[in-house]
């Protein structure tokens, strides 16, 4: 029960400053202009000094060795939501403008804008590595497989695969493996570039929830009604999903905080490139903003009942 109650003062945190993005929006205070701009910073420079601040914070050398056989479990837990969604997309006989994007709304979670944020909160800083980790395959898929998937989808066809690599060289990548090279190689940078990364790192969270509710206003809550498909993906997203996850940690031997982790972040809602990328090539957009939208709001109630499970 303690932990449930935690959890719900920890989702109220999170309500709160994404309610307060909202309100941002309805005042006119946040415009798109300022979406852009806090997006941009977040990718760019916050989020690649979060992923150095907290390696070089949170891990050493021996325990690095021992995260490769955890990045195994995300991996592996993506690929098959991949393969099933598929399968339910054809059972539902999606059309093909909305295929795609219904695959990559039941297959990724937003690892980083609400992931991050739920995950310190409910579990502090220690989580921090495990984030980083499934954060790392959840954009592998999101900035590769999933942009050919929504290209796919829409009218115009497919895309380069050169154009989804493009992500190995993105500041957050060339982020996270500064960082696991701080922490294979020992190096201890001085006081005041910690103090510096560790400033960048906390405003990630508040950032990200801002943004993310100015996207929910964005979108409108008047789409809030889902119907036959997105109903299915919800339960994909926040049931089918994380049970996924419960098997492999097990199968892997992964416990602990890592595997709390592991499971909340894979009951997180859609990526939120999911929308940007649906508009992007031409795919549904009004079916990306929709279930982006619904499982936003679905999430503050799902977490809290998640942790009853994680005791």
């Amino acid at each position: 029960m303690a932990s449930f109650l935690h959890s719900v003062a920890s989702v109220t945190i999170i309500l709160l400053l994404t309610a307060t993005g909202y309100l941002c929006g309805a005042k006119g205070w946040m415009k798109a202009e300022s979406k852009a701009f806090i997006s941009k910073f977040l990718l760019t420079l916050a989020v690649p000094c979060m992923c150095v601040y907290g390696l070089r914070s949170n891990l050493d050398r021996e325990a690095l060795a021992g995260s490769i056989r955890m990045l195994a479990v995300p991996f592996a837990c993506n690929a098959i939501n991949f393969a099933l969604s598929w399968l339910l997309a054809k059972l539902l006989r999606l059309p093909r403008r909305q295929t795609g994007v219904f695959m990559v709304m039941c297959s990724l979670s937003n690892a980083m804008f609400i992931g991050y944020a739920m995950c310190t909160e409910l579990f502090g800083e220690a989580c921090v590595p495990y984030v980083i980790l499934y954060y790392i395959a959840n954009t592998c898929f999101t900035q590769t497989f999933a942009m050919w998937l929504i290209r796919r989808s829409a009218e115009s066809g497919g895309g380069s695969w050169r154009d989804s690599l493009r992500f190995l060289t993105s500041p957050t990548v060339l982020g996270l493996l500064t960082g696991f090279a701080v922490v294979l190689l020992d190096v201890r940078p001085p006081s005041f570039v910690m103090t510096y990364l560790r400033y960048m790192n906390n405003v990630v969270s508040p950032l990200a929830l801002l943004l993310t509710g100015y996207i929910i206003y964005e979108i409108g809550l008047d789409k809030l009604r889902p119907d036959r498909d997105l109903t299915v993906m919800m339960i994909f997203r926040f049931l089918l999903s994380p049970a996924l996850f419960v098997v492999f940690c097990a199968l892997f031997g992964i416990e602990g905080l890592a595997r709390s982790t592991f499971l909340v972040e894979a009951a997180m809602p859609v990526v939120t490139q999911t929308v940007v990328a649906a508009s992007q090539y031409g795919a549904d957009e009004r079916f990306a903003a929709k279930g982006a939208a619904l499982t936003t709001v679905a999430s503050f109630l799902v977490i809290p009942v998640l942790m009853l499970f994680l005791g």
